[in-house]
């Protein structure tokens, strides 16, 4: 009888490297087999069920709606975090612990690490750890969103992470919207903010978060983005900011503050992976947006907007 298909063979070898923890190497020295045909053996065993494998998930239902979003929208990875607390604080204290746990998986030495304003990523940097990791430069991506809440801003947040992880980080001394586009080329050309914009360029990964372009937005609250331009850009179809960048329902951009905005596009981080952070029904059709662009490497959101983002056409 063929090694391969000897069934009383096959259960010895399971037990031994399933319920022993003897690892092929040790099985094939053991037994005198090869150890492909012990890979082999161990793999027609669960082929055709002598081994059933269950895992005791108590996070089953996020597993699932993870891998149906990384099928759906062709993502590297996701994160589904079940953010059921008592109150929007609770809430986004239990989401900011979660994503700040799971991003540092991300974070090695010498990282170059970009980030976004807002109020998830500013979140998620308050429960940063280091576990003695070393970053490189965290750089902010966009300038300020206006003169309010300026622990909300890339630059405080950057500094912020960089004081946790023991890197160096870089300030854009801009706002992200000036009045006119003579304006920006002019900032842009200075050599201090042209020094951030190419470092954000060039980040090995960026963490971003997604915003609606309406009144309630964390920038529109901030003063960062006139009605006037809030309105253009809701006539031209706008429905997502990210990084940036304005897209429509369909993922498209919508480049008609490019020329007065100064921060790093969404499109120029082409070299890290594209980390976007976003909760909340409310951000639905702004989070399927930024999928839409096929730029987003990993989403992190809660279980309730992930069930959404699944049920739109």
């Amino acid at each position: 009888m063929s090694v391969i298909n000897n069934q009383r063979l096959a259960a010895k070898i399971c037990e031994m490297y399933y319920l022993r923890d003897m690892s092929q190497k040790e099985i094939s020295s053991r037994l005198k087999i090869s150890r492909p045909h012990i890979c082999r053996i161990i793999a027609q065993a669960r082929e055709n069920g002598m081994v059933e494998i269950h895992i005791k998930n108590p996070h089953r239902e996020e597993t699932t709606l993870e891998h149906q979003l990384l099928t759906r929208f062709f993502l590297e990875d996701a994160m589904v975090i079940d953010a059921a607390g008592a109150d929007k604080a609770e809430r986004d204290a239990q989401f900011g612990r979660e994503a700040a746990a799971y991003l540092d998986t991300f974070l090695s030495n010498g990282t170059q690490l970009g980030v976004m304003s807002g109020k998830t990523v500013s979140t998620i940097a308050r429960y940063m750890k280091n576990d003695g990791k070393h970053l490189g430069l965290v750089v902010p991506l966009v300038g300020g969103i206006g003169t309010a809440s300026s622990d909300l801003h890339a630059n405080s947040i950057a500094m912020q992470i960089a004081a946790k992880y023991g890197g160096t980080s870089l300030v854009l001394n801009a706002p992200l919207v000036v009045s006119n586009a003579e304006t920006a080329a002019i900032l842009k050309q200075e050599a201090t903010i042209a020094q951030v914009l190419e470092a954000g360029r060039h980040c090995d990964a960026a963490i971003i978060g997604i915003g609606n372009v309406d009144e309630h937005s964390t920038t529109a609250q901030a003063g960062g983005i006139s009605e006037e331009d809030l309105h253009a850009l809701r006539e031209a179809g706008a429905v997502c900011s990210v990084c940036n960048s304005y897209y429509d329902a369909d993922g498209k951009e919508v480049d008609i503050l490019s020329n007065k905005s100064i921060g790093v596009e969404l499109k120029d981080l082409k070299k890290g992976r594209i980390i976007a952070c976003a909760l909340g029904k409310s951000k639905t059709q702004a989070i399927h947006a930024a999928l839409m662009t096929k730029r987003i490497s990993v989403l992190i959101t809660d279980a309730d907007t992930a069930r959404c983002l699944l049920t739109m056409e």
